[in-house]
């Protein structure tokens, strides 16, 4: 009786990794052959590379007929460049994973364990990542830990885009088209049986780290964007801090008339006034770009842009 057969697809993005392309192959090759079983093909997406990697990922293509190459038109976003791989997936199981190899590829083997085990998702949950700078991993913590909160823990610590999804997982995350991307939050909001798996980040195989050179401002950004699209909380607290300050307000208001009639209109307090008056102004400026933010998120989402514009493909597809 033959052995029961499985595919899998495994979606990168690249982005001037020209020198990681054929290390990454050759450790992916390395670890699916302890799962002959599974018959697997590698989706390299090149997000506007401006070095060699293009050509290498030809060459690959054109000596092994699993590799199929993805030419995009510029630059998009990395989430864009992932919806890519998940929009041209065919397998039984998709694995999603950078291609900088602090995604170790040895890990696909703990994923297709648990994928056999029944799972329909398999996550990475980075519990240690020394390659980036102090101040950007107490940044990332504090992301994770206002997203947690303002989501009711849809988006979980230190999960990671490296992760295994099966064709019902990842079929639902496909349906899912959005034009603000993040796609950690997007897949974890379809369900289905999920396992995690810790890993210790290991440091760029060589070249340098893409998310260390973004700008401080466009990380806060990026940030800000993920949360909002995810969740309606900061609306609500707007709403909620309207009726607190509209009947403190009623209730001063109440409170210093009598005092006005009893005692008379003192000229003291004069620094207190405009305390209260700068505070008004703060919440409401603050309400106002809260509110800035969402209509900025509706404005993408009604301009219907693709998601990303593939310029060329090379290979089996």
């Amino acid at each position: 009786m033959s052995k029961l057969r499985h595919s899998l697809d495994i979606a990168t993005s690249v982005l001037n990794e020209e020198l990681c392309i054929d290390e990454l192959f050759f450790r992916i090759k390395n670890t699916l052959s302890k799962h002959p079983d599974f018959d697997w093909r590698l989706i390299i997406c090149d997000n506007g590379s401006t070095d060699a990697s293009w050509l290498i990922i030809k060459r690959l293509a054109e000596e092994n007929n699993n590799v199929l190459g993805i030419r995009m038109s510029k630059t998009f976003p990395l989430d864009s460049a992932f919806t890519c791989g998940i929009d041209l997936a065919k397998a039984d199981a998709l694995v999603i994973m950078a291609s900088d190899l602090q995604d170790p590829p040895e890990l696909i083997d703990e994923f297709l364990i648990k994928f056999k085990e029944g799972y329909e998702q398999v996550v990475a949950k980075v519990v240690k990542r020394d390659s980036v700078p102090y101040f950007r991993r107490l940044l990332s913590r504090l992301f994770y830990v206002i997203a947690n909160k303002a989501t009711n823990n849809l988006i979980p610590k230190g999960v990671s885009d490296f992760r295994l999804l099966s064709r019902s997982a990842y079929l639902g995350a496909k349906g899912l088209r959005e034009k603000n991307r993040f796609l950690r939050g997007l897949i974890a909001w379809t369900g289905f049986k999920t396992a995690v798996i810790e890993i210790e980040r290991p440091p760029r195989y060589k070249g340098k780290s893409k998310f260390v050179s973004i700008k401080l401002g466009k990380i806060i950004s990026w940030s800000i964007n993920a949360i909002l699209s995810h969740t309606t909380k900061p609306l609500l607290i707007i709403s909620f801090s309207g009726i607190f300050f509209s009947t403190l307000s009623l209730v001063s208001t109440f409170l210093f008339t009598i005092v006005w009639f009893t005692r008379g209109v003192p000229f003291a307090g004069f620094g207190t006034i405009v305390s209260l008056i700068v505070l008004g102004f703060s919440f409401t400026l603050m309400s106002v770009g809260i509110l800035g933010q969402y209509i900025a998120l509706i404005y993408e989402e009604v301009k219907n842009r693709p998601i990303y514009i593939i310029a060329e493909k090379f290979g089996k597809d």
